[in-house]
């Protein structure tokens, strides 16, 4: 196929899948009738839609995991197959929309990448600017396991990072002690943890904000934390002073900041706000009630993750292969659609 048939495949398709993409998160109606040969409450045109997706070799159908797990269902439209570095720039826009729209896309790679600099090409064809990780570290951060840390600027000596460690990282956002935290992040899976260990979990913010309690929510978007920096992401500030949760002016969506470890021990000197933090902290140490598991067919060998870092919070439990080795990147921006 030339890359003109392929421009206009990609672009039908983009436009197709734009008014179709909330199909998959459309509540299951409890009913078996149907009109002809469909259900009630299915499109009509669903059979073509899955068809032209399983059809299509750059948009992947939905996995089907172990329903003993709970797994996070990709929104239909999130989830792609690149074929080569100059297709996947060319898809920009529908990464883009899926990424405004959802906050979430997992992107297939069919090339090699070892040095990740397609995620890199990618973020800067979205129109957005990756950030450094501290003074001393550039826009490429490995999390793998690394025991000898990186140098802080702030102390001159090496500092450790929990994504150099081995150990279950609890839920969190990136960049919680930035004093704007970067929106978007890529992870870019080198290699997966292939001993049973190092689960990518997710939770929406809009799931855990709406367990609060009103008076909560009220109580975390009115209220400012001291937030210390950590060592090894220090860029002259060791600490700041910021909200845990806001509001996007122009979707009205919560948007969240969090990393436990970072907040003070009380987190304030007002008692009111010490039970809201008890609370999101219970809410977020119960492990029956919060986050999915991405399926194994999505948090795999050589896929790129983006992710809107302030409506999804994101953990993994304990690293059992400690070749694991993920490459990450945060930027700021809103991805463009030309």
């Amino acid at each position: 196929m030339s890359p003109t048939t392929h421009r206009l495949t990609i672009s039908s398709l983009s436009s197709r899948l734009i008014s179709h993409t909330a199909l998959r998160r459309a509540p299951a109606l409890e009913t078996n009738a149907t009109v002809g040969s469909t259900p009630v409450g299915i499109p009509p045109d669903y059979s073509y839609l899955k068809a032209l997706v399983k059809s299509t070799p750059v948009v992947l159908d939905l996995p089907t995991p172990n329903k003993a797990e709970k797994y996070f269902n990709l929104p239909l439209g999130t989830h792609f197959k690149a074929p080569s570095r100059e297709m996947g720039l060319q898809m920009k826009n529908l990464f883009a929309h899926a990424l405004r729209e959802h906050g979430i896309v997992a992107i297939e790679l069919g090339f090699d990448d070892g040095a990740s600099q397609f995620t890199l090409q990618l973020i800067d064809a979205l129109g957005c600017a990756p950030d450094t990780h501290s003074s001393t570290q550039g826009a490429l951060w490995d999390v793998t396991y690394k025991p000898e840390g990186v140098v802080s600027a702030k102390s001159g000596g090496r500092a450790h990072s929990h994504s150099h460690g081995v150990g279950e990282f609890a839920w969190h956002t990136d960049g919680a002690f930035e004093e704007t935290p970067q929106r978007f992040f890529a992870l870019h899976i080198v290699h997966p943890d292939k001993l049973g260990g190092g689960i990518f979990r997710v939770l929406p913010a809009e799931d855990l904000v709406t367990s609060l309690k009103p008076s909560s929510v009220e109580t975390l978007l009115n209220t400012e934390l001291d937030l210390q920096v950590p060592d090894e992401f220090y860029k002259g500030k060791a600490s700041i002073k910021g909200k845990l949760l806001s509001i996007d002016p122009e979707s009205g969506r919560y948007l969240l900041r969090f990393r436990r470890d970072i907040l003070a021990d009380p987190p304030s000197k007002s008692p009111v706000v010490n039970e809201v933090i008890g609370e999101l902290n219970n809410l977020l140490d119960d492990p029956e009630a919060n986050g999915w598991r991405l399926p194994e067919d999505v948090f795999k060998e050589n896929v790129v993750l983006l992710m809107d870092n302030a409506r999804f919070l994101h953990m993994r439990t304990e690293i059992k292969d400690k070749r694991r080795h993920l490459r990450r990147v945060r930027f700021h921006g809103n991805p463009q659609i030309d």
